[in-house]
């Protein structure tokens, strides 16, 4: 890998690592507390920890003192409440990581809007050179078709447009699954 590249990955790898470090420290410690209790419940060790105390707990009351006969009334309130309580903590860690994801993702897109409008400038730059290198127009036809700025809102209408198209055919198709794809209609979908 060249030198400079490896250089400035490091550097960007730093760099987010370091803001990760510093907005962790600021989330409050309950919900960091949270997150540690989620990390160590979702283990081969937490599994095995439960059904050691669960085995232990039948055992005991079989065959040493029956503090809690058979069908085992306390230990499953005790279940209960373990599944209740991890499964609202699950909840709220998924809500945290989907809200990480989602910071990702807005850094993400920013990112490529920068790269995107970085790319523009140079195919200008290009476009400019070319004339005055006395390009013919056909060698630089498709830089020229790119040397503009892309509007971000008509590329996600453009997407959701051919999501919609992609989706009609399908929907047609399994309401009418007996028509084998001879149906015009289920083939190509409605007239928009």
């Amino acid at each position: 890998m060249n030198e400079t590249v490896e250089r400035v990955t490091a550097q960007n790898i730093e760099s987010i690592l370091c803001a990760e470090d510093e907005r962790r420290t600021r989330v409050p410690a309950i919900y960091r507390g949270i997150s540690a209790v989620t990390a160590a419940c979702g283990t081969p060790a937490f599994l095995a920890a439960n059904a050691a105390v669960f085995a232990a707990w039948v055992a005991f009351n079989q065959w040493v003192y029956a503090f809690d006969p058979y069908p085992f009334t306390l230990l499953l309130f005790a279940v209960s409440l373990e599944a209740i309580f991890l499964s609202i903590l699950i909840l709220i860690s998924q809500n945290m990581a989907a809200a990480e994801s989602e910071r990702r993702h807005h850094l993400d897109l920013q990112m490529n809007l920068l790269a995107e409008r970085e790319l523009t400038a140079l195919m200008r730059l290009v476009v400019d050179m070319a004339d005055r290198a006395g390009l013919p127009a056909e060698k630089t036809a498709e830089v020229r078709s790119f040397a503009h700025e892309t509007d971000p809102s008509g590329v996600l209408a453009q997407i959701v447009r051919a999501e919609h198209r992609h989706r009609v055919p399908n929907q047609i198709k399994e309401v009418h699954p007996a028509s084998g794809g001879d149906d015009a209609t289920a083939a190509t979908g409605p007239r928009l």
